[in-house]
């Protein structure tokens, strides 16, 4: 066990790795000693991850989410995924709701069962704080009623409950963050 990773994983897979957040966060993981896949169909190049590109620890998988039977090769030997991958936004994702549909929620089951199959030890799934929708109240906290108004944050929500309900976990641990928009 590592004295930069004790959690006791070795090997990261990051869907989506190579988009906005995932440019920032790989690079961070490799610093921390993990080795680190990268999913992704890669439309901003392969080369994103600044210094680290030439790391050692880094894996890049070219790959479509939607290809379960990839990914779950993909997964194979992974202790942990992140899962990132998405059509990132409404105004985005209203340019092909199809496309939206089919990347940020149809993929998913594929993704958690494959993960479960690989015995994958933590799920960390990016949700969005858009499943709160619109709210008077200026403090929001995790228990206030999500109200998704979007397709969007529809999908984020589904994906959510989805892997929490997920009786064939096999003791995964399993990790939904919602951040606010980041850019």
């Amino acid at each position: 066990m590592s004295s930069h990773n004790p959690n006791g994983f070795k090997s990261i897979l990051v869907t989506g790795g190579a988009g906005y957040v995932g440019s920032a966060l790989v690079p961070d993981l490799l610093k921390h000693g993990y080795k680190v896949k990268v999913a992704d169909v890669f439309w901003y190049g392969k080369d994103v991850f600044g210094d680290s590109n030439q790391h050692p620890g880094l894996e890049r998988v070219d790959l479509d989410i939607r290809n379960s039977a990839a990914l779950k090769a993909a997964l194979k030997g992974v202790d942990a995924v992140i899962h990132l991958a998405c059509i990132s936004n409404d105004p985005s994702f209203e340019l092909d709701p199809g496309l939206g549909k089919s990347i940020n929620y149809d993929a998913f089951a594929g993704l958690l069962q494959g993960s479960i199959d690989q015995g994958v030890k933590r799920f960390i799934y990016a949700s969005s704080s858009s499943i709160y929708g619109v709210k008077e109240d200026p403090n929001v906290r995790e228990d206030a009623e999500p109200q998704p108004l979007t397709d969007y944050s529809r999908f984020k929500l589904d994906c959510e409950r989805d892997l929490l309900a997920h009786t064939g976990a096999n003791g995964m641990e399993r990790v939904i963050v919602r951040p606010a928009t980041v850019c």
